[in-house]
């Protein structure tokens, strides 16, 4: 399974709005979880955690390329 990462939108009518190629794809299914991006603070804990473990030369995008490969992401 590959996932993909996106921003998207909630548009006027209640829909997100997807990426041109998914779009497509009327009926094929996907598991969708939603993240406000002001509130998506991930990387940034995880990076104060690996900070606060010792781990001093991961930064911010590589705890995101460690998160993204662990879920198959590109």
């Amino acid at each position: 399974m590959e996932g993909i990462k996106f921003i998207g939108k909630v548009l006027a009518d209640g829909h997100l709005d997807l990426p041109k190629d998914k779009a497509k794809e009327v009926g094929k299914l996907y598991e969708v979880t939603i993240v406000p991006l002001e509130e998506s603070g991930v990387y940034s804990t995880a990076e104060k955690i690996a900070s606060d473990k010792g781990f001093y030369v991961l930064t911010e995008g590589d705890i995101e390329k460690i998160i993204h490969e662990s879920r198959n992401i590109r």
